[in-house]
């Protein structure tokens, strides 16, 4: 009979620490916040897309995972492959920062517009 309390005792134990982390876990789940950003593609790796977007006035570049749960489209919600992506592609890609998980979605919107330098001529 002891040794039933005992193991009871250390079963009600052990589901009330695993109910403990699994809480834990989910308010870090709900922490992680999607965002989502306008950026031109730099590179597009086997899984991976390197991208460059403005924040605060200064260029940035980040990296983002790509999986076979990624959404990827393009402007007509045709929806395309990773191999289809390009250097120079305009995305708006959706995808939760500071962590290692791939992008849940990467829409092309158009090509990078190239910026026109003044070109040389005198008066």
């Amino acid at each position: 009979m002891r040794k039933r309390i005992i193991f009871l005792f250390v079963a009600f134990f052990l589901l009330i620490a695993g109910q403990t982390v699994w809480s834990q876990e989910e308010k870090k789940a709900k922490k992680a916040k999607t965002q989502g950003v306008e950026a031109v593609i730099s590179s597009v790796g086997q899984r991976t897309i390197t991208f460059k977007y403005e924040r605060k006035g200064k260029m940035r570049e980040a990296v983002v995972g790509i999986d076979d749960q990624t959404y990827i489209e393009k402007i007509a919600r045709e929806k395309i492959s990773l191999r289809e992506l390009r250097e120079g592609d305009k995305v708006y890609i959706t995808y939760e920062p500071e962590t290692y998980t791939p992008a849940k979605a990467v829409q092309v919107v158009g090509k990078e517009e190239k910026k026109k330098g003044k070109k040389g001529g005198g008066d």
